[in-house]
């Protein structure tokens, strides 16, 4: 069983994309889903949350650049803050951008990582937030794009872009590919953010969640406490919200029990005739 592959991406910063991608990592792991979170972005942002130390990333080694070393082992590490694996961002990741094809084939060597207790089920990876190799790359390896953006103007900046890209470019080369919108920093009192959210909605129907996370305080609260935001929240409607909004991104996620073996096979067209052969050889036998 191969992992399914989540990459958190927009080409826009600021909209909220590496602390969602935690999130998503945060909720698999507490259903019991192995996950693997992969940093690429040279800031470090989620490996500083995932570790507490925010110089972690100031390094070329032991880092998710080993991905491009084939003769290197993979340096996984467990996050001593929320319990899953990850590789570790390194400031200089940007000496990676110059290769895709390159890249690609580091990327794809998630595809078969042991656990140690079997494949992954789940590997996020933290894009950055520029159309180089780093953001790229990813999608062209990933079951899901996953694009946060913020209901205003510089948020939904570079959408259109970014989704004809995904359309047009991407997928061609990876058709499995899905595409998910998530609306994120809503400012509840803003008419103007919901003015925006909706026309999102009414622009990007199949590919919008029907659940919009607000702009609250308690999100980076919660996260420097090593607690997801439904942990914290105060208010219920919102932490339904958030909640809901990763268990139906991980809906497609297969585990354990999803055995191959035992799905339903659809039914040849030729049902009829290959029961009427059987019957006749069998009634042939003595």
């Amino acid at each position: 069983m191969q992992p399914k592959i989540f990459a958190f991406a927009n080409q826009k910063g600021g909209v909220g994309k590496t602390t969602l991608a935690v999130h998503m990592a945060i909720h698999a792991h507490s259903m019991g889903y192995r996950v693997l979170f992969v940093d690429l972005d040279q800031q470090g942002s989620a490996t500083f949350l995932l570790t507490g130390d925010g110089d972690r990333h100031q390094t070329e080694e032991g880092t998710v650049l080993d991905l491009w070393y084939p003769d290197r082992k993979i340096p996984v590490q467990t996050s001593p803050v929320f319990g899953f694996d990850f590789l570790q961002a390194s400031a200089a990741l940007d000496v990676v951008d110059d290769e895709m094809d390159t890249a690609i084939l580091a990327l794809r060597r998630l595809e078969n990582l042991d656990s140690g207790q079997g494949n992954y089920h789940l590997v996020v990876i933290d894009c950055p937030p520029a159309p180089n190799v780093r953001q790229i790359a990813p999608l062209m390896v990933a079951d899901l794009h996953v694009i946060p953006v913020t209901p205003d103007a510089l948020g939904t900046q570079g959408l259109v872009s970014l989704v004809q890209t995904n359309l047009h470019q991407i997928r061609p080369a990876n058709p499995k590919l899905q595409l998910k919108v998530l609306i994120n920093r809503l400012k509840a009192n803003s008419p103007k953010n919901h003015a925006v959210a909706k026309e999102l909605v009414e622009h990007f129907p199949d590919w919008i969640l029907p659940q919009q996370l607000f702009e609250r305080e308690d999100v980076r609260t919660g996260l420097r406490r090593g607690l997801p935001y439904w942990e914290v929240c105060r208010d219920t409607a919102q932490q339904d919200a958030w909640y809901q909004a990763f268990d139906g991104l991980l809906a497609g996620v297969p585990d354990d029990d999803d055995d191959p073996d035992l799905r339903e096979i659809p039914e040849p067209e030729d049902a009829e005739e290959i029961l009427a052969q059987q019957e006749q050889a069998e009634g042939g036998v003595s």
